[in-house]
Formats: C-alpha cells, structure tokens, sequence
C-alpha cells in the first residue's frame, strides 16, 4: 500500500466504502462504471493501473482497491488475480500477477470451461487464486505431461475439462513442470473443478456489491 495512502487512512478514517464501480476482468483489465449503464470501461492510463495494482488487497472475503480513505469493492469476472507465465532466459520461467507481482505458484486446476488456474502465495504468505490469461493457455498445455513423461493431446485435455463428473475436485494424471527464475523446479499436479465452484473452494466473493446489498436486506 501507498504511504500517502497510509496517510489518508488515519486522517479519514470513516469515508463511506465504495461498491459497485471498479471491476476486474478475466483478462486482468481494470473496469469501471455501473453496470446498469452498460459494459464497463477499460482503464487504460498507465499510472492509474499501476496505482490501482498497488493498492489491490483481500478485505475478508471481498477484494479492494484502497483508493486513499476509501474502500473500493471490486467485482471479479472470475478470480481476483489472472496470471500470466512469462518465459525467461535458459529455459526458466516467472509467474506475474495483472498487479505486475511476480509469485511462485503452488497448485494447478483446469476447469469445465477449458481455462487452467493456479494458486500462489501472496507477499504476506495467504493463498490467492487466479485464471491464467488466455493467451498462456497453449503454453501451459504444451508443457503438461503424463505420468510417463509424455505430452497430453488435445483430446485428452478436453475430455479432462468436459467430462460428465466435471463438478467433481479430482486430481488428473498430468503435471506441470516449471523451472522458475530463481533456479527451483517445482512440480504441480493438475487438478480439475468446476468454474462455479471456484469462488466457494478458493473463500472470496466476486460480487461484493450484491453480497453486501443481500447483507443490509437480512438486517432489516
């Protein structure tokens, strides 16, 4: 977080939260508007990104963009980060975040739609989920192998992704093997769940907007 952030938050400690305007897409863009009003605009000015990234943490079950005093609620399309796996040089790679964080990840799933997912350690060391940037997907299924060292086709991958126990969290026999920038190779087994599962396996919230409305309603 900001310092001049850390600031405004003890001078205005009480500024009312924000809902309802800042969304994050599956592709990792930052949205803003009412959703009433139509599709969300792209933000597009290179410092704001940055800002925003900055300023993006958990918050309970929802995730915010601290925004000086105020809390603002992001909607999530899907996953609260979407990573993309960058190769590096000899052979090695690194996971960065739409934040332009870069994690280790520490599990693989593929869900019913076909797009993988990986879950990381955050700086502060809690687990965060995120969709793969669609542009990674080939990347990661040329990479996958079997138990035997050989590559999955495209026919075993959509069976996997599509199959009719696709609601059920199972392990695949395929993994992912990735040697990252600082030299270590980690091996990840391919989980596969369901995409409407996720938010519930993984403790966020993608709506926080309509989850705090349903919220106020039950008080009264």
């Amino acid at each position: 977080m900001d310092e001049l952030v850390r600031q405004a938050l003890s001078r205005w400690p009480d500024v009312p939260d924000c809902t309802g305007w800042l969304a994050l897409d599956a592709r990792g863009r930052w949205r803003i508007g009412e959703e009433k009003d139509g599709p969300r605009l792209p933000i597009t000015h290179a410092a704001m990104i940055a800002f925003i990234g900055r300023n993006y943490a958990s918050a309970g079950r929802s995730w915010i963009f601290q925004n000086g005093p105020q809390r603002v609620f992001v909607e999530l399309e899907y996953t609260p980060f979407v990573w993309h796996l960058h190769p590096r040089e000899a052979g090695t790679w690194e996971l960065l975040g739409h934040t332009g964080v870069a994690t280790t990840p520490t599990s693989l799933w593929l869900d019913d739609e076909g797009r993988f997912l990986m879950q990381a350690r955050s700086a502060v060391g809690e687990p965060i989920i995120g969709v793969l940037h669609d542009h990674d997907t080939v990347v990661v299924a040329d990479l996958l192998r079997d138990e035997g060292g050989a590559l999955l086709d495209d026919d075993v991958l959509s069976r996997i992704s599509g199959g009719d126990d696709a609601d059920t969290v199972s392990t695949i026999e395929a993994a992912l093997h990735l040697t990252m920038v600082d030299g270590v190779t980690i091996r990840l087994p391919l989980q596969r769940i369901a995409a409407r599962q996720v938010a519930t396996r993984f403790g966020f919230e993608p709506s926080p907007s309509q989850a705090l409305r349903v919220d106020v309603d039950t008080r009264r």
